[in-house]
């Protein structure tokens, strides 16, 4: 060893050369070395009943459930609440909410009515006042209408006529007198003539006789003066004041309706005032009794949970609550459900009214049996949000058993079943696969795997019904895509071998000329527009993103006409197989 180590230090070269050679010699080596053939993994076709089923793992729930919400106006808090999964009875306290402001509220609303009664009851007195009030004036406007048409009356019928009368009479008795002067002085005068009256008596007479012609003459006078001036002056004021009277009733009666519809009005805005505030009180004591939620049946408490991942509600005492927020469930565990997501590649083969058997994860050794009610028209939203390429059903499998002892929220698997095919050929679904846009199965021919175009029908996770084109004890190749040549991975559509490349491109069609009149003339509803193929139109990304293959379906009593396209890799599956 040590003569070695001093020929290696004397001779470096040598070692180095012996490097290169040993680097070289190992080298070509493992360039020449053979790789080691595989061997095919084959599957023997056999013929007998097929279960096509779906397996989807789920949730239990209650299939009828009563949501205990908060109705209370605004934001509380949560006092004390029931502990989570505790069985209630009908009419037991399950949540108590903070009342300490509504309480003080509702004192002030009291005071609050408490003025607007007494702000209704004065104005219900005013109101009663001044409908006396305003009657006493309209019976005073009334009497002087009344008395005013009285003095026209007697005016017309007596005063008038009685004063005629007195000038007509006044005529009379100086006629008469007049009459009497001439006489006398005629008397006086012959008297006179024989010497047995004296001048003076003469002179006397035919004075007495003047002054009653006068007298006369002044009564007809006052007569006319009275019939043409006196008489009709006084028919108009007394006919002027019957006119005032009435005037002044009018407006004391319009004064008098004004004023009452004013108070009236006052009194039904008192009114509805006071009504406004009883409701309030009303309303704030139906709130105070909503701070107190009491059980409507009987049930299982469970606390109701945000809607959003990660929302950070939580029901607990002093917790801080929204009104309209769930805060408990109440579910009916006599009858439960599970609820399941299906998969869009397999929700077509589901439909109400197929069995399933369901399994509990807390009860591995026991199955249940139970029926499809109801498969969701749209994918499920809350899935989307995770994964958007992730389209899924929600699906409720209805369990025929009664599960008493089983709570809402556990974890299960139901197996619906779809049909149950009887003396079929199947394969490993694995074992189909797509060449040139054909379903083929690699079928060994002596030392060689030849592809035969087959025709497939319902399948479920594992294998698949094949209706043409193998037969029985036929050895299918099951990694048909590692050991093929031929088939396309990239996911193309068109088939450049066989058509070259120098396709022509696709062209849009002629675009037909507008059966519809301007929109101007037709315009839309609100919220309403219209899209036009160019606008629309996207720019597609550099990247292509592959399309999910869709299996195959069928029913029972119609057969499918869609095959099953394959690809390099399997899609994934919402859940896995059993």
């Amino acid at each position: 060893m040590t003569r070695l180590l001093q020929f290696i230090r004397q001779r470096p070269v040598w070692l180095l050369l012996f490097l290169l050679a040993a680097i070289a010699g190992a080298t070509y080596a493992f360039r020449s070395r053979k790789p080691v053939a595989q061997t095919n993994s084959y599957y023997t076709v056999k013929r007998g009943d097929f279960l096509v089923s779906l397996v989807e793992g789920g949730t239990l729930r209650a299939v009828q459930e009563l949501i205990i919400r908060n109705e209370l106006e605004g934001g509380t808090t949560i006092v004390s609440v029931v502990p989570e999964g505790t069985t209630v009875k009908q009419g037991e306290l399950l949540v108590e909410l903070d009342s300490s402001g509504l309480k003080e509220k509702i004192a002030n609303q009291e005071v609050t009515v408490q003025n607007a009664e007494g702000s209704y009851s004065k104005a219900k007195e005013d109101l009663e006042i001044q409908k006396l009030t305003m009657d006493a004036s309209v019976k005073d406007a009334t009497l002087k209408v009344e008395f005013a048409i009285s003095d026209l009356e007697k005016y017309k019928e007596g005063d008038w006529p009685q004063q005629e009368r007195a000038i007509q009479a006044r005529i009379t008795i100086a006629q008469e007198e007049m009459q009497r002067a001439q006489d006398r002085l005629n008397w006086t005068k012959t008297l006179e003539a024989k010497g047995y009256a004296t001048k003076d008596e003469l002179k006397a007479d035919t004075l007495t006789m003047k002054r009653q012609e006068i007298t006369i003459a002044q009564a007809d006078e006052e007569l006319r003066l009275a019939t043409k001036y006196t008489y009709p002056k006084s028919v108009r004021q007394l006919e002027a004041a019957l006119d005032t009277a009435r005037l002044s009733l009018l407006q004391v009666r319009q004064k008098a309706t004004s004023t009452i519809k004013s108070y009236e009005s006052d009194v039904t805005a008192k009114q509805n005032t006071l009504e406004l505030q009883r409701e309030r009180l009303a309303d704030m004591k139906r709130q105070l009794e909503l701070t107190k939620i009491y059980a409507p049946q009987d049930g299982l408490v469970v606390y109701a949970t945000g809607s959003a991942s990660g929302s950070g509600i939580l029901i607990e005492q002093g917790a801080s609550i929204r009104q309209k927020q769930d805060l408990l469930k109440l579910p009916d565990v006599t009858q439960m459900m599970i609820e399941v997501k299906v998969h869009e590649s397999h929700v077509r083969q589901v439909k109400p009214g197929l069995g399933a058997y369901v399994t509990i994860d807390s009860l591995p050794d026991k199955q249940f049996t139970g029926i499809v009610k109801k498969v969701a028209v749209l994918p499920d939203t809350t899935s989307r949000y995770y994964n958007p390429n992730m389209k899924v059903y929600s699906t409720e499998v209805w369990i025929n058993e009664s599960l008493q002892d089983i709570k809402p929220g556990v974890s299960g698997r139901a197996e619906v079943v779809v049909t149950n095919l009887q003396s079929v050929l199947t394969v490993p679904i694995q074992a189909v696969t797509t060449v040139k846009g054909q379903q083929v199965c690699f079928v060994q021919r002596g030392e060689k795997d030849v592809h035969v175009p087959v025709e497939v029908g319902m399948f479920n996770d594992r294998m698949i019904e094949i209706r043409k084109g193998l037969a029985e004890g036929d050895r299918v190749l099951l990694s048909a895509l590692a050991n093929s040549d031929t088939i396309s991975l990239d996911g193309s559509v068109l088939n450049h071998e066989e058509d070259g490349t120098n396709r022509p491109l696709p062209k849009l069609p002629p675009v037909a000329p507008p059966t519809q009149k301007p929109a101007k003339d037709h315009p839309l509803p609100p919220g309403v527009r219209q899209s036009s193929g160019s606008n629309s139109t996207k720019t597609p990304s550099s990247t292509p993103r592959p399309e999910k293959p869709v299996k195959p379906e069928r029913t029972t009593d119609k057969p499918a006409t869609e095959k099953p396209a394959r690809t390099a890799e399997r899609p994934a599956r919402s859940s896995s197989a059993p």
